[in-house]
Order: structure tokens, then C-alpha cells, then sequence
């Protein structure tokens, strides 16, 4: 192996990924805590789906999504 060439590799770091892991996570704990609040659903008289579950929902498909999306780019 030559010395003079020392080459250097990294792995991509799939910053526009680990943004939307972000974002997901978050949805989904803001979504969660609101839950318990008076105006998130937990407490409300309505039978539907309410706002934050939906939410909860949404961002932990996502989150799961992009977890797949991450490992897969990594293989």
C-alpha cells in the first residue's frame, strides 16, 4: 500500500432524512402530549377520531417510514 495515497471514506450522512426523522418524532410526542390536554381528544365527548390521534398516527407512520428509508440507504 503506497502512503501517498491516503484516501479518506465516509459514509453519507442522508441529512434530509435524519430532518424528516426529526420532524416525525416530533409530531408525534407533540400530538402525544396534547392528547392528555382539555382541547387534544383524550377528555372530548365527540366518538371520532380526534385531531391528535390522527396525528399520532401520521407521525409515527412516518417515523417508521423513514427508519426503513435510512436503513435501506445505509445496506
Amino acid at each position: 500500500m503506497n502512503h501517498s495515497d491516503n484516501r479518506v471514506t465516509t459514509q453519507r450522512t442522508s441529512k434530509p432524512l435524519k430532518a424528516q426523522l426529526f420532524l416525525s418524532a416530533w409530531l408525534f410526542w407533540f400530538a402525544l402530549v396534547s392528547w392528555f390536554l382539555p382541547y387534544g381528544g383524550a377528555y372530548g365527548e365527540s366518538e371520532d377520531w380526534s385531531w391528535s390521534a390522527t396525528a399520532m398516527m401520521i407521525g409515527g407512520a412516518w417515523y417508521f417510514v423513514t427508519k426503513v428509508l435510512i436503513w435501506w440507504e445505509h445496506k
